[in-house]
């Protein structure tokens, strides 16, 4: 189902903003490649999650967070001074969102800042669920100690097998082991070159 925007004018507005011609110094894809290493079609995405964020910022007008991956293209197109503050913040949203400087991709304690909360709140009611890829879940420390219980049942299961030559042991823990794996890469947030310090609110 298509969701219908609270700011259309805003949306309308983003959505014709292209990220790789002028006034941009070069092409934002091309910087992000750079930047991280991920692949074209990834980059794109990237490029689309931040589309949505701003478009969040811009449309709520509350204080809020990116995720690190988002951030990593808030930077780079912020770094292009021109093309961000005065072509894309006066033209596009109609007012100049500031972003902090220096690298703030890092974001180590993102998932406890309520600004990211309520980024991912808006997220939802804008957008449907978020791809934890590019939005991990606030909760990461359960999900990290729910993948450690599972590796240690997973590996006393295939011990006790080895033990007690059960196919049964073995079976099972070889499912939950291949459990863990899935959820692990559910539940991976894509990877950044440079985990710098602790970011800020944007608003």
């Amino acid at each position: 189902m298509k969701r219908i925007k609270s700011d259309r004018s805003l949306w309308r507005r983003l959505e014709g903003y292209s990220f790789h011609e002028r006034p941009l110094a070069q092409s934002l894809i091309e910087r992000l490649q750079e930047e991280t290493g991920h692949s074209v079609d990834v980059c794109y995405t990237m490029l689309e999650e931040y589309r949505r964020f701003i478009y969040l910022v811009g449309s709520t007008g509350d204080v809020l967070a990116p995720s690190p991956i988002v951030d990593v293209v808030w930077r780079l197109h912020a770094e292009d001074t021109d093309a961000y503050y005065e072509d894309f913040c006066p033209r596009v949203i109609g007012r100049t969102i500031y972003r902090p400087d220096g690298d703030h991709s890092g974001l180590l304690d993102f998932q406890d800042d309520p600004a990211y909360g309520r980024t991912l709140d808006y997220y939802a009611q804008e957008f449907g669920r978020a791809q934890v890829q590019y939005w991990p879940d606030p909760d990461l420390a359960s999900v990290r100690m729910s993948s450690v219980l599972f590796w240690l049942i997973g590996l006393a299961a295939v011990a006790l097998a080895l033990a007690l030559q059960s196919t049964v042991f073995a079976v099972f823990g070889t499912l939950v082991i291949v459990m863990t794996l899935f959820l692990r890469w559910k539940f991976s947030s894509l990877p950044l070159r440079n985990l710098g310090a602790q970011g800020d609110r944007y608003e």
